[in-house]
């Protein structure tokens, strides 16, 4: 029987490590295709060892931003203990919670991408691992034309804004760099920006939209209020766009209610968080 947790993880029979003779005779018992190896026995001082070194690798990549895959995990961290990864990974997270108040999140189950994202904001009212910086606020900027502009801006709006703070292409800004690359690379690597040509358009044009990272890191209702800042507008001026990050706001209320329950259910089920604060093995002050 496939058993799957709320984040549509499998899960292992912890069970027993030993089937029973009527296990071994039965319609339950689960033969091994031929060449497949066997998933090492479950060793909780092993999972950990494994989780706080993912916990490390996890801290370490995510200084680039873009997100991180579930194959290099399996293939740079977890290896063998793969069959474990359900595990491995809620231990990990814990660790990241509870250690360095931060939240592992899987932001596209398609393509198994996770990111790092702080409990504590950015002034720039964005969540995440960066630090306040300038590239943020120019990102709240574009978000917030894509939202105003029915969740799609083309290069060109986007462009006629960022002319009126003084940024062209192909010219270097002593704070962005090139500021066509920021945007249309490394924006769109980082899962903040989706940079989609429109179709059988001749020549090439482009289009806008918010990325999965940034569905995650802010909210319409929070980029709705940098724009009215920005206006010295209130809110509800844009009515539509008030009404959508309203029902925004009450699904993501929802879903994080849903996916709490679901995470502690799987982790009261794995025994995570009922050992000892020190055997996760990490000081949140001690260099990676």
């Amino acid at each position: 029987m496939d058993r799957r947790n709320g984040y549509g993880y499998r899960m292992p029979a912890f069970q027993s490590k030993h089937l029973s003779g009527e296990e071994r005779s039965g319609i339950n018992y689960r033969r091994i295709p031929w060449g497949r190896r066997l998933p090492p026995p479950r060793d909780v001082a092993i999972l950990q060892e494994r989780a706080n070194k993912l916990v490390k690798y996890l801290l370490v990549k995510d200084q680039t931003k873009i997100p991180i895959k579930r194959s290099d995990m399996l293939k740079d961290v977890i290896q063998e203990y793969d069959e474990y990864f359900p595990e491995i990974i809620e231990r990990a997270s814990y660790a990241l919670e509870k250690m360095f108040r931060v939240n592992l999140k899987e932001i596209d189950k398609q393509s198994s991408l996770y990111i790092l994202i702080s409990t504590r904001e950015s002034s720039a009212g964005i969540l995440g691992t960066t630090k306040d910086t300038p590239k943020l606020g120019l990102l709240m900027v574009i978000l917030s034309v894509i939202f105003m502009n029915g969740n799609k801006a083309s290069e060109a709006v986007i462009w006629e804004v960022l002319r009126k703070l003084g940024l062209h292409p192909g010219v270097r800004h002593s704070l962005f760099g090139e500021v066509r690359k920021l945007i249309t690379d490394e924006f769109v690597k980082q899962k903040y920006l989706e940079y989609k040509r429109v179709p059988n358009s001749r020549p090439p044009e482009y289009e806008f939209f918010w990325g999965l990272r940034s569905y995650h890191e802010t909210s319409k209702m929070k980029v709705l209020k940098f724009a009215c800042k920005v206006q010295k507008k209130d809110p509800k001026d844009w009515a539509a766009q008030y009404r959508e990050a309203v029902e925004m706001e009450v699904q993501a209320a929802a879903v994080a209610v849903a996916e709490a329950e679901a995470r502690a259910e799987a982790r009261a089920q794995m025994g995570i968080g009922e050992e000892p604060r020190y055997s996760l093995g990490i000081c949140p002050h001690s260099s990676l």
